[in-house]
């Protein structure tokens, strides 16, 4: 968990931002003003801190349902276990890692 919050923030890391959008083209193979435009979207999309919601596993549970009607049956609240997150959150590591990377 540490090391998938880790990577989040530093793509979303102004010091990385170069990086970022020209991985982006490469790997999408896209101009880098596309990369750029999605760069900006993932911006606006990711949560400061991502912790699961009854709302995004919904979301999730939707789109899945098409592939597997199964996915229906499922109660997503029973899904939900943010004490990883939680116990991240509360020592101060997701604040120091933006710190680290020069976000505020």
């Amino acid at each position: 968990m540490k090391a998938v919050l880790e990577g989040i923030i530093w793509g979303i890391s102004p010091l990385n931002k170069s990086k970022v959008i020209d991985l982006i083209s490469k790997r999408l193979r896209i101009t880098a003003q596309e990369a750029e435009e999605g760069y900006k979207d993932m911006l606006l999309g990711l949560e400061r801190k991502p912790f699961p919601t009854v709302d995004g596993l919904k979301n999730i549970q939707r789109l899945m349902k098409s592939r597997n009607p199964r996915m229906a049956e499922l109660k997503v609240e029973t899904l939900i276990d943010d004490r990883f997150m939680r116990k991240l959150d509360e020592s101060g590591f997701i604040d120091r890692l933006y710190s680290t990377y020069g976000i505020k």
